[in-house]
């Protein structure tokens, strides 16, 4: 008998259990989104990985399902087109990458601004909009539109071993060599000195031993296309080269301010591994994380997620500063391309609040604390993950600095608008007449040519 009213205690337990949900269930089933299926495009970085993970999670608890697709950022940006122009409706949430192609998709049609769908209740809240730092929100706004949402903060820094520049020995040999302290520069010029200083080959002295390898000043990611091109958005902004003029709807590659930096950056070739014509963004700061090279210029959420491992040889050794400025009076002091990594919503999709909602609950400000302490290298985009992460992580407390100065600028800074609605093209005419000069080909003929090319480009656009 009490064998007989144990079976049945344990199947009358079964069965409430199975008639009551657990709590994800309870939340999937009285989800509106509950069925739907959210697709998401994006390139493999830390900051997309970190989004793409908690879009997962949480897709899963509200009972949607998830998929994501990684390219690289040039095929990123190719596939998206072509589907839009195909009619595909593939995709629900996009990684623009930066704000260039957020204001070319914008124009196209290819995305959605935000902000009707943000004025809805339950979306309205999970957006947010307050929670996210100035820099966030100025990032995606345009003419009053919110056409996206910055996901992180990505923002660029002059990395360098400061325990090289600490070195007593390293100190008074560049004093003795170039009449001032050893320092992290503040000027083009005094970049140049630092990393000739730096430069050395197999068998000389660094910091009082041998080198095993040859060590160089710096290191570019000088690969023609993409990378030459944002690589050299800081010199335009830095000697004050302006591409567009919108009075005269003409460029002003050819001018003395663009020469200038075609030519400084060309002086950099000698401190660099001859490698640099053929390397990314990605193997030039493997090459500063591997201790080969003094410093480099470049997003400081890519140089953390390199060195912030106890494994690599440059660990606890990074200092940041800002990146230097022209020197020139009346310039910038520091001027360098700001690249908030941002998502939008595509104009076909079949989900658009379901695409913005996912979106948003991802990047809540604990969400965006949570993906920081599980993908290192992640920088939160909202201000008080961003001020957590600070207590947490204090070489973060870098980016307060760069955001807040006035060098930092978009890539509408460097292609004013509407010039901007043809940054690829501006991009790869400049990559392609930068690339020539440092390989050998005469830098006035070079600008020339690419200014005709530009004005050719900015007659395409309708005022």
């Amino acid at each position: 008998m009490r064998r007989l009213t144990a079976l049945v205690v344990a199947a009358t337990v079964a069965l409430i259990a199975a008639a009551v949900p657990t709590m994800p269930q309870a939340r999937a089933q009285s989800n509106p989104y509950r069925g739907i299926t959210i697709n998401f495009i994006a390139e493999r970085n830390v900051h997309e990985s970190a989004i793409a993970d908690k879009m997962a999670e949480i897709a899963t608890t509200w009972g949607m399902t998830f998929q994501a697709r990684f390219l690289t950022v040039d095929q990123l940006a190719r596939q998206v087109v072509l589907d839009y122009v195909g009619g595909a409706h593939t995709w629900d949430v996009i990684y623009a990458g930066g704000v260039q192609n957020v204001y070319q998709w914008y124009a196209r049609g290819i995305i959605v601004p935000l902000d009707p769908m943000m004025q809805q209740g339950g979306v309205a809240n999970t957006v947010d909009w307050s929670g996210f730092t100035t820099a966030a929100q100025r990032a995606v706004t345009f003419q009053g539109k919110i056409l996206g949402l910055t996901v992180a903060t990505s923002t660029p820094t002059l990395a360098y071993r400061k325990d090289l520049f600490a070195d007593p020995r390293e100190q008074a040999a560049f004093r003795a060599k170039y009449g001032y302290d050893l320092a992290p520069p503040q000027t083009y010029k005094q970049f140049l000195d630092v990393a000739q200083f730096f430069t050395r080959r197999k068998g000389e002295t660094l910091a009082g031993r041998p080198l095993e390898n040859d060590f160089y000043g710096s290191a570019f990611p000088n690969k023609k296309g993409v990378y030459l091109w944002h690589s050299y958005e800081n010199m335009i902004l830095a000697f004050g080269v302006s591409l567009y003029n919108p009075k005269t709807r003409q460029a002003e590659f050819d001018s003395a301010q663009s020469l200038a930096a075609a030519e400084a950056y060309k002086s950099f070739g000698p401190v660099q591994p001859s490698s640099n014509l053929d390397d990314s963004s990605a193997e030039s700061t493997t090459l500063f994380a591997n201790g080969r090279v003094a410093m480099i210029i470049q997003y400081f959420d890519r140089v953390l997620l390199n060195v912030a491992k106890n494994d690599v040889p440059v660990f606890g050794k990074v200092g940041y500063a800002l990146p230097p400025g022209a020197g020139t009076p009346g310039r910038l002091a520091h001027a360098f391309r700001d690249g908030p990594a941002i998502d939008v919503i595509s104009s076909l999709s079949n989900h658009k609040e379901a695409a913005l909602a996912l979106l948003a609950a991802a990047i809540t400000s604990k969400n965006q604390l949570e993906a920081a302490t599980q993908h290192p290298g992640y920088i939160p985009s909202r201000t008080r993950a961003f001020q957590q992460l600070i207590q947490a992580q204090p070489d973060v407390a870098y980016l307060v600095r760069a955001e807040a100065d006035p060098g930092a600028l978009t890539d509408v800074g460097v292609m004013p608008y509407p010039s901007i609605l043809r940054a690829d093209q501006i991009g790869d005419t400049i990559s392609n007449a930068i690339s020539a000069i440092l390989t050998g080909a005469d830098a006035k003929t070079q600008l020339a040519g690419a200014q005709q090319q530009l004005n050719q480009i900015l007659a395409t656009i309708r005022q």
